[in-house]
């Protein structure tokens, strides 16, 4: 008999941990999955554990509320690979920590050994309903983002989404060295000579996946700028409901930079694919 599906939900007690709740509940609606909510630290009866949560009855309605103890990025990494959990929604760090940190301490660990993607949204965000309806993935042409492509894209079709891949032209900036980078437009400076056909391309690249993903719902957009400020201003300005990050699982400067800043200053949920380095 198959383990239920579950989405974990960490909650400290701050009042802006409240903000993951109604983003955990919209994705466990598309992934068919219940909310499981945990709170790491000392064993509580169910109505001091929800004060200390600041949260009510109402709250969490539906919900399934467990305790543990420990470290809490261990505790939570720990809890994750034994409920078989699809995603931990978590709320972004308040602060940041410094450069090893710059996730927030318990974020970051959970960032680096978490057995399933992490769903990262923003502490100023209330508790109002949240829907998926676009999607946006960056996407550079290395390996490691189109590790992204197929659980994305099934994201986006389970949840009837739109889903934009964002390719970012940053003038002056060196291409990826990474093997078996898809080479993007050299010219992209003037992308009406090679951006249409390296799109085609693109597409095609999707179709080759093998998923069922509606193609149709898949757009191209190209942007210019430092990498990171475009992501945030094509999200804010588009109203998108999620951004999908791929992520090696280290902090060299250059990719580091970009996810540290998105995560931290984005206006919707960011979603993290750890991708395994070849």
């Amino acid at each position: 008999m198959m383990a239920p599906a579950t989405l974990l939900v960490p909650l400290d007690g701050s009042t802006n941990a409240t903000a993951v709740l109604s983003v955990a509940r919209g994705l466990a609606h598309v992934k068919g999955a219940t909310v499981v909510l945990i709170h790491v630290g000392e064993a509580l009866a169910r109505d001091e554990l929800l004060g200390r949560m600041r949260l009510s009855a109402e709250d969490v309605r539906g919900l399934v509320i467990d305790q543990c103890t420990g470290s809490p990025a261990e505790a939570i990494v720990r809890e994750a690979a034994a409920r078989h959990t699809l995603l931990i929604v978590m709320c972004a760090p308040a602060r940041q920590d410094g450069p090893l940190h710059a996730f927030g301490s318990v974020v970051g660990d959970v960032l680096l050994t978490a057995p399933c993607p992490v769903v990262i949204v923003p502490s100023i965000r209330n508790r109002h309903p949240w829907t998926l309806r676009q999607l946006v993935l960056p996407h550079d042409g290395t390996p490691t983002s189109a590790a992204a492509i197929a659980p994305t894209a099934e994201l986006a079709s389970q949840a009837g989404a739109d889903l934009v891949v964002l390719h970012v032209a940053t003038p002056g900036a060196e291409r990826p060295a990474e093997p078996g980078t898809f080479v993007v437009p050299r010219y992209l400076d003037q992308p009406q000579h090679e951006w249409p056909a390296w799109s085609r391309e693109f597409l095609e690249r999707v179709r080759g996946l093998g998923h069922p993903a509606n193609i149709e719902k898949i757009r191209l957009v190209l942007a210019h700028g430092e990498a990171g400020a475009a992501i945030l201003e094509f999200a804010r300005s588009n109203a998108s409901d999620l951004i999908a990050l791929a992520w090696r699982g280290s902090l060299e400067p250059e990719r580091a930079q970009t996810i540290q800043r998105v995560v931290r200053d984005a206006s919707c949920p960011v979603i993290v694919f750890r991708v395994q380095a070849c």
